[in-house]
This record gives C-alpha cells, sequence and structure tokens, in this order.
C-alpha cells in the first residue's frame, strides 16, 4: 500500500477530541492545537469544575473555538461531519459557558458520553481545506486536496464559497497549486503511516510559510478502495501516451498541438457522462463523433473532416479533441495557411483560458457572420493573429457560409425536410431479434437522423450568435433576446401542453420513447416508467401559450439598416423567422431522431435478453460487437460473456481515473487543479427553494432541480412546476439551457462537478440568475 509502514502499535480513532490527543503526541509534519476536552455528563455534574480547568490553561484568555465531539461522529461508515454546533470567537467566561451549552443542545441523541472540545482559535490561516487519502466518490488512489485561501477556516466545510481541488497521485506531488500547500504531501504521508492504509480525511489550515495546523482527523466515511496495484499505473501511462501521441501534427486536423476538452463540442459530458458505460460510449460514436459531425459540417461550407474522430477514449473518459473541431469550424473556403493560423490561436487561447471549456463558439473561434464580427475580427488584427487581408477573407468566407445557411434552398432547409421525412417513417419491429435489424436502425438514426440534426444544431447556433450580436449592439435588450428565442415553437412547450391536454396512452404514444439518459440502456423510457416521471392524479393545466415576439418598429428598422450595412440578404421579418425556425427545428430534430435511438437500446436489451443478459451487463458491451453477433445462441451466448467481462474490467479501471475537464499535457493525468464551475446562467430570475436530487428520485414539484448532466429526457421535470434547474454540465447552447429559457425557469447549465455537489447537498438554494449567483440559503444535508 501506498506509504503505508507497519507501526509497532496501530493508530486507533477516538472521537475527535481523542483522536486530536493521540495525533499531537505523533505527528510531526502539522502542529495540533493545545485542547481541553470533557463529557456532557461531566458538564452536568460541575461545570465549575470544567470552566476552571480550561481556565488553568495559558491560553484560555486567547479567543476560543468550542466544538462538537460526539460519540456518532467521525466513525468508519459515518462521519456525521458538520451535523453538530462549532462556536468560533469566543472570548471571556460569559461567552464560553453559552458557547458550551449551544454546543451541547446540539447534539440530538441525548448521549451524555458525548464530548465538547475547547481550543484556541487560530488565526493565521492564509488557506485552509480539507485532504481525503483517496478519491471519496469512487475511492481512486488520488490525494484529493480541497482548500480556499483566507483566515475563515470554515469555508470549505461550509460550502458556501468556491472551493479548489488539488488531485495528485503518489511520486507526482512536488508541483503544489499554492506555495503554502507544500507540505501537505508529506502531512497525507505520515498520517497514512500512523493510521494505516484505510481511507482517512484530515482537515487543515496552513499560514504563509507553508506550517500547517491540523484540526481533524478522522475515517473517510463510505469510501472503498477500488483495487488498484499496477493495472491504474499502466492505465495512466497509458493515457499520458496516447496525449503525448495526440499533440502531435495530424493532417488533415491542423496545427502542431491539441488539448482535449469533455464539453467545447458535442459535449460528451452532457450527452453521455464522465465516465460513460462501453455501450454509451460506442454508440454515441457511431451515431454522431466518428463521422457523421464532421460530414454535417463539410455540407454547410466548413472543412471536411470525415475521417477524423471527434471523441477520444482516454482510458474510458470520452474527450474532445479541439483541434479537430476548431478544424472543422473553419470555412472550406479558406487556404490551409490561414485556417491553419486560425486552428492554432483557436487552440492556444484555449489553453490560457481554460474556464472557456464549455463556450468556444461564443468566446474563442469565428464559425459564422454576424453583426459584430467586424469588431472581433479587428481585435485579432490588432493582436497580429490575423493580417488585414486575412481578416477581410475570413469576413467573406463567413458571410457566405452564414447567407448559405439561412437560404430557402440551403443545407438547413433540406436538413429540416430530412428530419420531417424520419418523423412520418415508422418503426417496424421484427418477430425476432437479428443484428441485421439493429445495424439498419443505425443506419437509418445516421442518415435520416443524426446527421440532419447535426446541421440543424448548426442552424441553432448561427440564430444563437446573430441574437446575441443584436443584444450586443443594443437593437434588442436581454429580455428582447430571451422572449425571442422563447417564442421559437419548441418541442418542450408542445410536451407540457400535450401532457396537460392528451390521454396518458396519447402522450406516451407521442413521447414515450424519450428517456433521461438518451443513450444509457439503463435510463428507463418514459413509457417504461411513467409513473415515474409524472404524476398523472394531480390536476394537469396547460401553460398559457407563448406570447409571440413583437418587434418595435424602431427594432425592425434597425435590423433592416444592418442587414443592409453588412451586406446580408433578407429584410428583417425572415431573419427574426428564421431564428425562430432554427431553434425550434434544432429540437424537433433531436426528438425525431431519438425515436430511433431510443429503438435501438430497446432491440439491444431484447437480444440480450433472449441469450440470458440483463440491461446492466449490456451496458459494457459495445455497439459494433453486438453488431458482429451472428452465431449460433450458443456461440453468441458465449462471445457475448467475454465482451461484457472485458468491458466491465475496463470500465473498472475507467472508474478510478480522475482527470481535468480540459486536458493539456499528459502530466496533467497525475496531478492537476480541477476548473472551477463557471456556470452559465439563464433568464434573469432569483428564486430560492429547495433542492430536488433528480437522480436520487426526489420530487422536483416546487423546487430547484438538480441534475448532474440533464438532456432533453429530463423534460418531464417542467411538468412538476419546477422552480429552477442547476446541472454539472451544459452550455449556453445546451438543450436545457434552450428549455429553461423558453420556459423562463431560472438556471445554471453547467456548474462544474465540485461546485454541483456542494449545492446537491444544501438543502435550500438561493439561485439569483441576473446577479450571476448562487448560494446555499437553508439547513444542509448530511
Amino acid at each position: 500500500m501506498r506509504g503505508y509502514r507497519n507501526t509497532a502499535v496501530r493508530f486507533e480513532y477516538g472521537t475527535k477530541a481523542e483522536t486530536l490527543t493521540r495525533m499531537s503526541e505523533l505527528v510531526r509534519s502539522a502542529t495540533v492545537l493545545p485542547l481541553e476536552f470533557f463529557s456532557v455528563d461531566e458538564w452536568r455534574v460541575n461545570p465549575e469544575a470544567v470552566l476552571a480547568e480550561i481556565a488553568s490553561r495559558p491560553w484560555s484568555d486567547a479567543t476560543l473555538i468550542v466544538r462538537s465531539s460526539a460519540l456518532s461522529e467521525d466513525r468508519t461508515g459515518s462521519s456525521n461531519a458538520g451535523r453538530y454546533l462549532s462556536c468560533p470567537n469566543v472570548l471571556g467566561r460569559e461567552e464560553l459557558v453559552r458557547a458550551i451549552i449551544r454546543v451541547i443542545d446540539s447534539f440530538d441523541d441525548g448521549n451524555p458520553g458525548n464530548q465538547v472540545l475547547v481550543q484556541p482559535q487560530f488565526a493565521e490561516a492564509v488557506a485552509s481545506g480539507v485532504v481525503s487519502s483517496y478519491e471519496p466518490s469512487c475511492g481512486a488512489p488520488y490525494r484529493v486536496v480541497n482548500w480556499t485561501g483566507g483566515a475563515d477556516t470554515t469555508e470549505v466545510t461550509s460550502g458556501g464559497t468556491e472551493v479548489s481541488t488539488w488531485y495528485y497521485l503518489d511520486g507526482n506531488s512536488e508541483k503544489a497549486p499554492a506555495d503554502c500547500l507544500s507540505g501537505i504531501p508529506g502531512l497525507v504521508t505520515e498520517l497514512e503511516n500512523l493510521v494505516g492504509p484505510d481511507p482517512f480525511e484530515f482537515e487543515f489550515a496552513a499560514t504563509a510559510s507553508g506550517a500547517l495546523v491540523l484540526f481533524q482527523v478522522r475515517p473517510l466515511a463510505g469510501a472503498r478502495p477500488i483495487p488498484q496495484g499496477e493495472r491504474h499505473g499502466q492505465l495512466v501511462r497509458a493515457c499520458q501516451y496516447q496525449v503525448q501521441l495526440l499533440n502531435q501534427v495530424r493532417p488533415p486536423a491542423l496545427g502542431a498541438r491539441t488539448v482535449l476538452g469533455i464539453m467545447p463540442d458535442w459535449n460528451p459530458a452532457e450527452m453521455i457522462g464522465v465516465r460513460p458505460r462501453p455501450l454509451a460510449t460506442s454508440l454515441y460514436r457511431a451515431l454522431i463523433t466518428d463521422s457523421v459531425w464532421a460530414e454535417s459540417r463539410a455540407r454547410y461550407g466548413y472543412r471536411d473532416l470525415t475521417d477524423v474522430p471527434l471523441l477520444v477514449d482516454l482510458g474510458g473518459l470520452p474527450y474532445i479533441d479541439t483541434r479537430a473541431s476548431f478544424t472543422s469550424l473553419v470555412p472550406a473556403s479558406l487556404d490551409d495557411v490561414l485556417a491553419r493560423r486560425l486552428v492554432e490561436h483557436y487552440v492556444d487561447t484555449l489553453r490560457a483560458n481554460p474556464h472557456l471549456h464549455d463556450k468556444v463558439e461564443f468566446s474563442i473561434a469565428l464559425t459564422c457572420y454576424h453583426f459584430t464580427l467586424q469588431d472581433q475580427l479587428r481585435k485579432l488584427v490588432d493582436a497580429d493573429v490575423l493580417t488585414p487581408n486575412d481578416s477581410a477573407l475570413l469576413e467573406k468566407s463567413l458571410r457566405e457560409l452564414t447567407t448559405g445557411v439561412m437560404a430557402d434552398d440551403g443545407p438547413f432547409a433540406a436538413d429540416l425536410r430530412a428530419v420531417r421525412l424520419l418523423a412520418a417513417t415508422p418503426i417496424v419491429r421484427p418477430a425476432d431479434y437479428s443484428p441485421a435489424h439493429l445495424g439498419h436502425l443505425a443506419a437509418a438514426c445516421r442518415r435520416r437522423g443524426t446527421l440532419p440534426f447535426s446541421g440543424l444544431a448548426r442552424a441553432a447556433f448561427v440564430a444563437t450568435s446573430i441574437v446575441r450580436s443584436l443584444v450586443d449592439l443594443d437593437v434588442l435588450s436581454s429580455d428582447d433576446a430571451d422572449a425571442l428565442l422563447g417564442s421559437a415553437n419548441t418541442v418542450s412547450a408542445q410536451l407540457l401542453t400535450d401532457f396537460a391536454s392528451l390521454s396518458r396512452h396519447e402522450f406516451l404514444e407521442r413521447y414515450g420513447h424519450l428517456r433521461p439518459g438518451s443513450y444509457d440502456i439503463l435510463s428507463p423510457r418514459y413509457d417504461e416508467a411513467p409513473d415515474v416521471y409524472f404524476d398523472w392524479s394531480a390536476a394537469r393545466t396547460a401553460p398559457p401559450p407563448t406570447a409571440p415576439f413583437e418587434p418595435t418598429n424602431e427594432q425592425l428598422r434597425a435590423i433592416s439598416e444592418l442587414l443592409v450595412s453588412h451586406s446580408l440578404p433578407g429584410n428583417p421579418e425572415n431573419l427574426l423567422t428564421f431564428v425562430q425556425h432554427a431553434v425550434a427545428a434544432r429540437e424537433y430534430g433531436k426528438l425525431q431522431f431519438s425515436r430511433f435511438l431510443s429503438e435501438i437500446l430497446w432491440e439491444v436489451r431484447r437480444g440480450g435478453e433472449h441469450l440470458g443478459f440483463s440491461a446492466d451487463d449490456l451496458s459494457y458491451a459495445t455497439f459494433p460487437a453486438l453488431l458482429e453477433l451472428h452465431g449460433t445462441d450458443g456461440e453468441n451466448r458465449r462471445r457475448l460473456t467475454e465482451i461484457v467481462r472485458t468491458g466491465r474490467e475496463r470500465h473498472e479501471l475507467t472508474e478510478a481515473l480522475c482527470a481535468p475537464a480540459l486536458l493539456a499535457a499528459p502530466e496533467q493525468l497525475t496531478g492537476f487543479v480541477a476548473a472551477s464551475g463557471a456556470a452559465n446562467f439563464i433568464t434573469h430570475s432569483r428564486v430560492i427553494a429547495p433542492i430536488a436530487d433528480v437522480a436520487a428520485g426526489e420530487d422536483p414539484t416546487d423546487a430547484i432541480a438538480v441534475i448532474a448532466a440533464a438532456d432533453p429526457g429530463y423534460d418531464w421535470i417542467f411538468t412538476k412546476r419546477v422552480k429552477g434547474l442547476l446541472t454539472a454540465f451544459g452550455g449556453a447552447n445546451s438543450h436545457m439551457a434552450i428549455r429553461a429559457l423558453e420556459l423562463g425557469v431560472p438556471a445554471a447549465i453547467g456548474v462544474g462537478q465540485e461546485r454541483f455537489e456542494q449545492c446537491r447537498r444544501a438543502g435550500v438554494l438561493e439561485l439569483d440568475a441576473g446577479n450571476r449567483v448562487i448560494r446555499a440559503a437553508g439547513a444542509g444535508r448530511s
């Protein structure tokens, strides 16, 4: 085991106070502040004796902190962290008595053996936090340091502020992200030598000189170390080699290097998750990211990267190759020299600004024409990224490309026709499962579903960019933009209306194929678990019809002048209609192709069950492998058994792999600081409400729904009078962002995993979208 040596006497945890007392005599890498502790029974029998004992300590005249040290705290399996009260800033006898009584009153089990701990309050902290000897959620062999700067040593545990997180593997701790944290690795190793290999965590504070103070050590409740050994190290090294290879020149993708991200394009973190099982990943690749994504962009006038996969499978973690993505968003009419210069600038900008990883098309890449494009081009010329001639060529190319997208005979119109044909195509199930039928479904989904949907999504992005530029020029206000985009006749608006007006059978006939995890075979369809998703007994009221956006005459004149001055065809009415149609078409296209996607998963499950495999088993298979099962039942059963076993073993290692949301260099796989969540806020509204952890089965009625990665399969939450929405992943143009906007639901999309976990435990949240604030507004959860 890492860093563990046999000791003559095995350390035993006690209460918080008892553990600290024992640690004070053993630990050398940190200081334990002097302390006094006593039981509730001792206080009740003779409080004066207790106060006299405290008063006899040389530090008793200083500012004190009175802390709980209950028998039920800091135990293996249940830490009860934060359950009981601590009282800081205690000065003088009267305040001390009040603080002791308050801490005792916070004990809710009535056990007279519970203890109260009194210490001098530490006042020299420049940073503080919590360190775990293993990754707490999955038991991976990473040291995890959550810390925040400043003198307040409670900020990390209270969850009331932005918290930084440093992950590192043993042997890769020399690059501490802050000088004051440089002693943390040595302290972790010393504590592991003392307490043994079982997972633990500790609270600490650091001074400007790097000296550490130890506040608490406890078993890491609920953490079970996964089997590691050399296999984990081999996987990390293999992933590092893969990243190294990806950073070599790889035509037709342009530029000298890349950066990998979980959100920059096609949002795998949102659509299939950070650690998806093999079936979901392989299906997503087959239907979209292997070739469909690039073929669609080539049809819209961008560079053709049809033979370049967009998604990189890094030890089971799905990443987007941003060099390929950026190359595919350069107009095809530009020469290689200019195109390469653009791609390298985009990649370098993302490396320097990792917080933009889910906003690359709005904040980095220039991918369509809009009314403030010339301002963006001017900045690139001023920065010597482009010459004036380059700028003129790029402007011309983007204008022609965008004009083509909006044309009546352009690719957007063609893709919309294709999706409407798909909507009229019935799905016929053969009597028996066959790989040939599964392959037919996949081919139909690609050619007539995800391919045109990819184009519709591109048109929706063009439309959104144009609207944003009108806001930047003060032609539209932010509220006007929300009203314009929200007035699109989208699927989610129709779903709510249909839920109120259709019978249960009719509603499920129309929407029953949807599932929250569109690519996840373990996620039930609406028609497989309707009572989980919908309350059919409650009164169902249709939402008021969406008010059409009515531009003023002044706004129409301003848009008309802009169209003329920017040499764009059409009139204001045509432009606004395109915006609404593009936004609605994107959601309509998703609804239609997801019929075939859902049917693919249904067929996979039917075929697997015929051979004796559960849906859970099948989630570890890969889609291409399933298409190759053409033998007898016995042969297929043996082959599928091996496929599932291999997939399950590989996924166990995937669950032990931690990596940043944006990965630029191989060494980040052994040590990195997680990017803080930079949320995309939707609407300008504010709400205070209890949270509902939807994945845990909690009812989001009159609550803020928190969902790690919410795709359109979660539309059902909007039938529950949901007050707000918060997700760990997602971008400003994601599915749920559009739904929240159209329905006027305040939302924070893509807050990041760390911030999401804090909010999920908050109990009650204040979500102030207009002021871009999320904060705990009530009692949290243990």
